[in-house]
């Protein structure tokens, strides 16, 4: 796990493993606090609130499972890097 220092802005955190690299922040837009989840490599990202983050502990191992059938995301056109650019390693 890495925490990268944003300047006046809140900071990221990052873990990857030899699959994928994933970093998340925290945000506010008003009175909405969220996580903002993102695949630096792939170019998905989403908006967490807590009850959706809630609802993440409600789910069995099925439907994590499920959710890897398409462990590239939706779509056929992904400009997806190699980890390894994105951990500085080439």
């Amino acid at each position: 796990m890495t925490i990268i220092h944003n300047e006046g802005r809140h900071p990221i955190i990052q873990i990857a493993n030899e699959f994928t690299v994933i970093q998340v922040s925290y945000t506010s837009t008003g009175q909405r606090e969220r996580l903002l989840v993102s695949s630096p490599r792939l170019g998905f990202q989403t908006l967490l609130d807590p009850l959706q983050l809630e609802s993440l502990t409600w789910q069995g191992p099925e439907m994590y499972s499920k959710l890897l059938d398409t462990p590239y995301g939706p779509g056929a056109e992904l400009n997806a890097r190699p980890l390894s650019a994105l951990l500085g390693k080439d």
